[in-house]
């Protein structure tokens, strides 16, 4: 079965998920926007567009520093879908200068 959701409904997935990751100064600064996986340095999709298989990334940009997720892989469900992007923002805050070489967040979610 095809899975399709708005880019505001995969925001809303992942909002939890920031929240438990970053500490309350770097969520101050927090900017998370869908674009497409053809340009990721492009506009940021509108919250009603459509988030088909692997079509969009979730970019983020934290403390200046900006980074983004690998392809929104909707069909594998919701958890799998948070759980992916949570993976990429760990290799981001281990990779950044604001929390370099940390281990953050939930080491194994439900």
């Amino acid at each position: 079965m095809d899975e399709i959701l708005e880019v505001s409904e995969v925001i809303a997935l992942l909002r939890p998920m920031f929240h438990v990751m970053l500490t309350t100064p770097e969520l101050a600064t927090l900017t998370v926007e869908i674009v497409s996986i053809h340009d990721v340095t492009g506009p940021a999709l509108d919250g009603d567009d459509l988030v088909e298989q692997n079509s969009a990334v979730v970019r983020w940009r934290i403390l200046h520093e900006r980074g983004w997720s690998g392809g929104l892989w909707v069909e594998d469900g919701p958890d799998a879908l948070v759980r992916n992007v949570q993976s990429d923002l760990q290799d981001f805050i281990a990779e950044s200068e604001f929390g370099w070489g940390q281990l953050r967040g939930p080491r194994a979610l439900p």
